[in-house]
């Protein structure tokens, strides 16, 4: 079993990560990072979307392994996964749900609490 934080991203006030700015949804993004420190980025549904700068284009992304350093867009707020884990590390939330045994791949959630219940079929 591997180990892995899951940290919600967006401008409301039960994020893990909030972000004050009118073009993030309130809850936009959820942020899984393994204990290998691979990230994973999932779009929450968000209204302005979630993108990653690939080859110099943004790409639209509905859930993606992405780098540390990789450029992302939630809404119109850039950022990089590092930046947003430099938050969390410095006590911006401290708020850290922990969950175990990450999916390899893109997930199954559950509908109501978005909670990951499983590996995409």
């Amino acid at each position: 079993m591997s180990n892995f934080s899951t940290y919600r991203i967006g401008r409301g006030s039960d994020v893990d990560i909030r972000i004050d700015d009118r073009t993030v949804s309130r809850v936009h993004a959820e942020l899984v990072v393994t204990a290998k420190g691979t990230y994973y980025l999932t779009d929450c549904g968000s209204s302005g979307g979630s993108y990653v700068a690939r080859n110099g284009e943004w790409e639209a992304i509905t859930q993606d392994f992405i780098s540390p350093m990789d450029a992302i867009l939630l809404g119109r707020y850039q950022t990089t996964a590092q930046q947003l884990m430099t938050m969390v590390n410095q006590g911006e939330r401290d708020i850290v749900r922990r969950k175990d045994d990450l999916p390899e791949g893109p997930v199954r959630r559950n509908v109501d609490t978005g909670e990951i219940i499983g590996d995409e079929d």
